[in-house]
């Protein structure tokens, strides 16, 4: 709906588009909305995203009101490894 300004604002990105950033990206085993465990979907993100991580939670699409815990250790897995100079923050 909105292809024509989204393919503009994409000729402007820094880096040819590429993210160099560490990126978190959790996938829903059982999401039908936004399926990406077996689709394709997810493909232009893993191109694009240099140091890209990814965690499986075994919810549907609505992964943080259905396995808050599980989301949350996710979370903190992933900042303690992939950011730990940034988190938990230095004292």
């Amino acid at each position: 709906m909105n292809h024509p300004v989204n393919t503009a604002y994409a000729e402007t990105a820094h880096n040819d588009g590429y993210l160099d950033m560490p990126v978190l990206f959790l996938t829903a085993q059982y999401d039908f909305v936004c399926e990406c465990v077996h689709s394709r979907l997810a493909e232009p993100m893993r191109t694009y995203c240099r140091n890209l991580s990814e965690e499986t939670i075994r919810s549907g699409h609505w992964m943080a009101q259905e396995k808050p815990a599980e989301v949350n250790a996710a979370l903190v897995k992933w900042l303690a490894t992939a950011v730990p100079g940034i988190w938990p923050r230095p004292r």
